[in-house]
């Protein structure tokens, strides 16, 4: 499993991913409120055909955003605080820094380590 795998999975575990929970209905296991692969919009997050469909829609939002290729302003120079400030913010009654700091403390990585970090495999 690649770095930026392990990334996604820490999110999917994160977000609650377990039967019948929302991301579980809605085979996206980031919750994302939107991606180019989405079914549709169920929760007002978005909806997949396929958990593999969600799970691509994930991976391929963490890599354009450690590749700087989102509007989030993100790039591999942010840090996973900056991710989950944009991932999960506090305007959606999130705290981003608790997010931040659960999945450094999975993936066994600081809360500053920087994005590129998860593109090593590539």
């Amino acid at each position: 499993m690649t770095r930026l795998e392990k990334l996604a999975d820490a999110i999917r575990k994160h977000e609650g991913w377990y039967p019948y929970s929302r991301s579980w209905r809605n085979n996206n296991p980031g919750n994302l409120r939107w991606s180019k692969f989405q079914t549709g919009q169920k929760d007002n997050f978005a909806y997949f055909d396929s958990f593999a469909s969600g799970w691509l829609a994930l991976w391929w939002d963490l890599y354009c955003k450690s590749t700087g290729r989102t509007r989030t302003k993100l790039t591999g120079e942010s840090s996973l605080i900056e991710l989950f400030a944009v991932w999960a913010p506090r305007s959606d009654r999130n705290n981003p820094l608790a997010y931040a700091n659960q999945i450094a403390k999975q993936l066994n990585i600081t809360t500053e380590t920087k994005l590129k970090w998860f593109l090593v495999d590539f």
